[in-house]
C-alpha cells in the first residue's frame, strides 16, 4: 500500500513539473490587454461589487437599450462610464474575479497573477489523476490517470491559455463535475450526485456555457428518476452562496442575452478564421492528442461497453460543448478548453483496459511510447508557436504617463480602450474601430490626444489639450 502510494507521488509530482515546464516560458510579462484588462477592473472593484453585482444596469435597463439601434451604439461607452461590474466580467459569473481578488493580495505585477493563476490548471492534473484512479480499479486507473493527465499537458488549448481568463476555472469545474456524475453513475449514492450538481453551479458562476452542465444533469435525473426538488435546492444554494445578484437582480441573463445578441447580430461575434481554418487548426495543432481521442472513441463503441455507463455522460458533455460552440471561429486556443480536456478524460478511460491486457513490459514499453510521441509532439508545436511578444502595449502606457494624459480626453483604438482605461481610470475615452479615426467624433468629444493603430506609436495632441 505504502509502495503503491508511493508510485502515485512520484508520478503526480513528475506530471506537475512537467506542466510547469511547457507552460512557465509562455507567461507573459506585458502588460494586461483587452479581456484581461477588463477582467482585472472588475476585481479591482472589490469583492462586495461582483458578489452583489453593484453597480450594474438592470436586466430591464440592458434590454431596453440593446433593443434600441439608436442607444445601442453608445452601449459599450455608457457602460464604462456607469463602473457596471457585469460588462467588466463580460457578464460571466464572479468566481474567477474572486480568485483574481486573493490573487492580487500576493503580488501586483502582471507577470505574478499570470504565474498565480497557473494553480488552476495545476489543480485540474490532480483532479484527472485522483478522479480516473477513483473511477477505474487497480493498474488500469493508473493507466487511464497517467494516459489522460498526458494527454492534458499535451494539449495546445491548455498550454497556450496562460491569460487570465475564466476558462481554466471552468476546467477546473467541470472535470469536477463529470468525475462526480460518474461516480453517482457507477454507484447510484446520491454524495456523489449532490457533488455533481453543486458542481455544476460553480461552473454557471464561472462562464454561461455552464447551462450544458444543469441540462446534462436534468437530463440523467429525469432517467434516473432522481430527487428533483432536492437537487434544485443544492443547486440554487451554491449559486445564491457564489452569486446572488445571478438570482436577485437576473443578471445570469444578461449573459445569454448578449451571447445571442453576438450570434444572431455579427456574422463572426468570437473570431474571423473561419469554420475550417479553426477547426484545421485546433487539428493540427495538437494531432496526436486527437489521434487518440478518435481511437478512443473506436474501441469504445467497438468493445463490450463495460464501463459505458461511467464515460456516456464524459463524452455526451463533450459532443454537446462542440456544437455549443461551433459558432466560435476562432485562433485563441481558450475556446477549446471547454470540451478538449473531457475529450482527453474520454480518450484515457477507454484505451485503459485494453493497455491494461498487454503483459507488464508491453504495457509499460507501449504507454512509454505514448507519453514520448505526445511529448515531441508538444515540443514541436511550442517551437511552432512561440508565445506571441508585443510591444505595443508596455510602449503605448509609457508614453501616455510620460505625456501627462491621466484624466484627459483621448480617442483610442477599439482594441486599446480596455488596457487604457484600466491604467488609467480618470481618462475619459472614446473608441473608433475604423483604420484611422475620423473628425467626426470631434464634434461631441474633444479629444486632448489621438492614439492611431499599429506599431510604431504614434500619439497627436490636439489643439484642444
Amino acid at each position: 500500500m505504502l509502495k503503491r502510494c508511493g508510485v502515485q507521488a512520484i508520478a503526480v509530482i513528475a506530471l506537475l513539473a512537467a506542466f510547469l515546464f511547457l507552460v512557465v516560458p509562455r507567461v507573459s510579462h506585458e502588460p494586461y490587454v483587452y479581456d484581461e484588462a477588463d477582467y482585472m477592473y472588475a476585481a479591482s472593484l472589490g469583492i462586495v461589487a461582483n458578489y452583489t453585482g453593484t453597480p450594474a444596469l438592470s436586466v430591464f435597463e440592458y434590454l431596453r437599450i440593446g433593443t434600441s439601434a439608436t442607444e445601442r451604439r453608445d452601449l459599450s461607452e455608457r457602460i464604462r462610464r456607469s463602473n457596471d461590474v457585469d460588462f467588466y466580467r463580460h457578464w460571466h459569473g464572479p468566481l474567477f474575479e474572486s480568485m483574481l481578488i486573493a490573487v492580487e493580495h500576493f503580488s501586483r505585477s502582471e507577470h505574478a497573477v499570470r504565474m498565480w493563476m497557473l494553480l488552476v490548471p495545476a489543480a485540474s492534473i490532480l483532479v484527472l489523476y485522483w478522479g480516473c484512479l477513483s473511477l477505474l480499479p487497480g493498474q488500469r486507473g493508473g493507466v487511464a490517470a497517467v494516459l489522460s493527465c498526458t494527454l492534458f499537458l499535451s494539449s495546445y488549448a491548455v498550454i497556450a491559455s496562460t491569460e487570465l481568463a475564466p476558462h481554466q476555472l471552468f476546467v477546473l469545474c467541470s472535470l469536477c463535475y463529470l468525475f462526480l456524475l460518474a461516480r453517482a453513475i457507477a454507484t447510484g449514492q446520491r454524495t456523489y450526485w449532490f457533488g455533481a450538481v453543486a458542481a455544476s453551479a460553480l461552473a454557471l458562476c464561472t462562464l454561461e456555457i455552464g447551462g450544458i452542465l444543469v441540462l446534462l444533469l436534468a437530463g440523467w435525473a429525469y432517467l434516473a428518476r432522481l430527487p428533483w426538488a432536492r437537487s434544485a435546492a443544492v443547486f440554487f444554494a451554491t449559486v445564491f452562496l457564489i452569486w446572488p445578484a445571478a438570482i436577485l437582480k437576473l443578471s445570469l441573463c444578461k449573459a445569454y442575452f448578449a451571447m445571442a445578441y453576438l450570434a444572431f447580430t455579427r456574422p463572426s461575434p468570437w473570431g474571423g478564421a473561419g469554420f475550417v481554418a479553426t477547426w484545421r487548426n485546433r487539428l493540427f495543432d495538437s494531432p496526436l492528442e486527437w489521434l487518440l481521442v478518435i481511437l478512443g472513441l473506436v474501441l469504445y463503441f467497438r468493445g463490450p461497453l463495460k464501463q459505458g455507463r461511467a464515460l456516456c455522460p464524459i463524452l455526451l458533455y463533450a459532443l454537446l460543448m462542440i456544437a455549443a460552440t461551433l459558432r466560435v471561429t476562432t485562433d485563441t486556443p481558450r475556446y477549446a478548453l471547454v470540451f478538449m480536456p473531457a475529450l482527453d478524460l474520454f480518450a484515457g478511460l477507454a484505451l485503459a483496459p485494453y493497455l491494461e491486457r498487454l503483459r507488464s513490459p508491453a504495457r509499460i514499453a507501449a504507454l512509454i511510447v505514448l507519453i514520448a510521441g505526445i511529448c515531441v509532439s508538444v515540443r514541436f508545436e511550442s517551437r511552432s508557436h512561440p508565445p506571441a511578444i508585443n510591444p505595443r502595449s508596455t510602449v503605448m502606457l509609457s508614453l501616455l504617463r510620460q505625456k501627462h494624459l491621466d484624466g484627459k480626453a483621448l480617442l483610442v483604438p477599439e482594441n486599446d480602450l480596455p488596457t487604457i482605461h484600466y491604467y488609467f481610470p480618470r481618462a475619459q475615452l472614446r473608441a473608433y474601430d475604423a483604420p484611422a479615426p475620423e473628425r467626426t467624433h470631434e464634434t461631441d468629444f474633444r479629444p486632448d490626444a489621438i492614439l492611431y493603430r499599429g506599431y510604431p506609436i504614434q500619439l497627436e495632441l490636439t489643439d484642444f489639450r
